[in-house]
């Protein structure tokens, strides 16, 4: 069984969904057809690798952390004098490395997030993001509601509203246009994000920037909760964050005679409409977070090296 055609299937069908779940079955697809390889020879199971790696990169168009956790795999086996099985002990124990970084890093974004949020604290969300409910859930003794817009047209924000729930945290599910009359008495509006930009702008799911534009107005501090293998380092030498278009069916399901659809999944919100990013590495301005990864990865060094698949 081909796991990572399957799982690629899935993923442009939006059968998986949020970032962190597409980079994990993406991940653990890869990893899993990697290791069962019947390949012998070193370049041919590299190529094999890279192959299959290509395939999951190109699965969908706005996501960033999946194409980290494939660097990162790939930049693993790069030693040039490495047997097929050295490469795949390799892979195996990177990818035991890659998981339990990213539990850690997501107990820490929770603990970060749920310090900012006071008692009698009124939230907003958008969209289904497992980073927020965690930070929420936390929190959610300072917390006396949540409200969660329904995210159409897929309405994700129905999920969040049910794990909130579930919970014990006071939750209810509004419309998308009652967002400005809801905003007004919300302290927050707590959002995932799907991308990580060079000047610190955020992609995110559609309606995330309209939303924090508002929040400006009504003095509501918008927070968006991602690791940093969001961030998309490309952007720093001129490649843009593509936005998905998604099929027109969602919106229109029987077409109108001579009536376009457009269905983007994301906005890009600006830097300066966003409070602060939480990550596991703190609470940072989305601009000082980004100038950080820059240095951190050393993006002036190994460009290319880094960026290319």
């Amino acid at each position: 069984m081909d796991s990572v055609k399957i799982t690629a299937k899935k993923i442009k069908a939006l059968k998986i969904q949020g970032a962190s779940k597409v980079r994990e079955k993406a991940i653990n697809a890869l990893v899993s057809q990697t290791l069962n390889s019947k390949q012998t020879n070193p370049t041919l199971f590299r190529k094999e690798f890279l192959k299959n790696a290509k395939i999951l990169f190109d699965a969908r168009p706005t996501e960033p952390a999946l194409r980290t956790g494939i660097r990162i795999l790939k930049k693993s086996i790069s030693g040039k004098h490495l047997s097929v099985e050295q490469m795949k002990k390799i892979i195996k124990k990177t990818d035991e490395g890659y998981g339990l970084n990213r539990k850690q890093a997501m107990k820490k974004m929770s603990k970060y997030g749920a310090k900012l949020i006071p008692k009698g604290s009124t939230i907003m969300t958008l969209c289904h993001s497992h980073s927020v409910i965690d930070v929420l859930i936390r929190a959610k003794k300072n917390i006396d509601h949540v409200y969660c817009l329904e995210t159409r047209p897929l309405f994700q924000g129905r999920m969040t509203a049910s794990d909130l729930s579930k919970a014990g945290i006071k939750t209810t599910l509004i419309i998308d246009n009652a967002a400005s009359t809801v905003l007004k008495k919300c302290d927050f509006f707590f959002t995932g994000a799907d991308a990580l930009l060079a000047d610190g702008d955020v992609v995110n799911k559609i309606g995330t920037n309209q939303i924090s534009t508002l929040c400006k107005r009504y003095d509501t501090k918008h927070y968006a909760v991602t690791s940093t293998h969001k961030f998309e380092p490309s952007s720093f030498f001129g490649n843009d964050e593509p936005i998905e278009q998604r099929a027109l069916s969602e919106v229109l399901p029987k077409k109108i005679s001579k009536v376009a659809v457009a269905n983007p999944a994301f906005d890009r919100t600006d830097s300066s409409l966003i409070e602060g990013i939480i990550c596991e590495k703190g609470v940072f301005p989305p601009e000082v977070l980004s100038s950080k990864l820059y240095d951190s990865l050393n993006l002036d060094k190994h460009e290319l090296d880094f960026l290319k698949l």
